[in-house]
């Protein structure tokens, strides 16, 4: 049982972190019995780097969380258990080296943690840096991997490019109520702080297409424009509900852009209605255009759960509360959009696809309440 404030955050992210690191190794769950066990002894060079990688963040954030040793045998026990999975995974190959490499991250990322520790504690002094005593900021910074995510599967996809701007419009909208609150009567400085802010968290974002900059650098210029234009727009600044009015014009942009995510990237012509386990019905489907979109939905649904949560943050419900609410309300919208895949050709309905947006989601609302929780204990609340 997690205790203390800081673990439980720390421990949900952790779990948030797992869930993408399992869709990621298990895509696209397809599973067949193997006509043999067998584990490979072998793994190129660039595997293996990307297997430490991969774990970097299980091992940080688990000592963050346990503040104990063990981080090792944690990412070893999640490693062997993927493994194991892959065995029935005819796409996938399972491999002792992947093992002991994962295993080799969660210990490395620990150590990291060790060395950084002083460097990075949560203090009262950092959340006001980093404005985390308002909702709205965490709701930015869970939009990053988002977003880093989403520009991958752009490079991956061009055409997918009307996402990026939903996403990127996103932003606009939070950055440009969250600097009329802060800033009160606005005037020429304080439109281009809002616009530069906005800017910087797109590019922060778009991060792993930067060596590729034209088209991101456009759409950065739009974005900074956008949140100045509509920073410019009276509102009250004295309204106390200014989250709520936000969240009002964020919801429709955010609901639009996941049922695109959802139902129109790839394009697929409509046919008689399927459904299926996994992803796909084609055995071998690991390709990187088919893997960033379903990874971009897990987020974009962990995203949700947190507006929902913040949404109904002024009732000051308990978790054990609000969770039950929040599955009724993702549940609803993701059966939604899963039936309506059904039809599509080549796509289908996908029970794990509706698994994981429901967990996706359960883990952003309760992210949304760790978070609060936490910030609150530390600034004594």
């Amino acid at each position: 049982m997690l205790k203390t404030t800081g673990a439980r955050l720390f421990g949900t992210l952790l779990g948030y972190i797992t869930l993408i690191i399992l869709l990621l190794t298990l895509n696209p769950f397809y599973l067949a019995l193997p006509d043999q066990i067998t584990f490979k002894l072998q793994s190129s060079f660039g595997n293996l780097i990307a297997n430490i990688l991969l774990f970097l963040p299980v091992g940080f954030l688990y000592r963050l969380t346990m503040k104990r040793g063990g981080a090792f045998l944690f990412g070893a026990g999640i490693s062997l258990s993927i493994e194991t999975a892959q065995l029935f995974i005819p796409a996938r190959t399972s491999s002792v080296v992947d093992i002991l490499a994962n295993a080799l991250g969660a210990g490395l990322g620990a150590l990291i943690h060790d060395l950084l520790a002083t460097r990075l504690a949560l203090t009262p002094g950092m959340v006001g840096r980093l404005r985390l005593e308002t909702p709205l900021m965490g709701l930015l910074y869970l939009l990053v991997p988002l977003l880093w995510i989403d520009v991958l599967a752009l490079n991956e996809s061009p055409n997918r490019w009307l996402l990026t701007l939903l996403l990127s419009l996103c932003g606009a909208i939070i950055f440009s109520g969250l600097f009329h609150h802060w800033l009160g009567s606005m005037n020429i400085r304080g439109v281009g702080y809002a616009g530069l802010a906005a800017g910087a968290w797109f590019l922060i974002g778009a991060g792993p297409t930067l060596l590729r900059p034209v088209p991101i650098l456009i759409i950065a210029f739009g974005v900074m424009l956008l949140t100045a234009l509509l920073t410019i727009l009276p509102r009250s600044s004295k309204d106390r509900r200014f989250e709520r009015n936000t969240l009002k014009l964020l919801f429709p942009v955010f609901a639009l852009y996941l049922s695109l995510l959802a139902l129109w990237f790839p394009f697929s012509p409509f046919n008689t209605w399927q459904v299926m386990f996994g992803f796909t019905d084609r055995v071998t489907d690991t390709s990187l255009q088919s893997l960033y979109p379903r990874v971009e939905q897990l987020a974009a649904f962990a995203v949700l759960g947190y507006l929902i949560a913040e949404w109904r943050g002024r009732l000051e419900l308990p978790l054990r509360l609000d969770l039950p609410r929040l599955f009724l309300s993702v549940m609803g919208f993701a059966l939604a959009l899963e039936l309506l895949s059904g039809f599509q050709s080549g796509r289908g309905a996908s029970l794990i696809r509706l698994v994981l947006s429901s967990v996706g989601a359960l883990l952003g609302g309760t992210i949304y309440h760790m978070a609060r929780a936490h910030i609150r204990f530390l600034l004594g609340h």
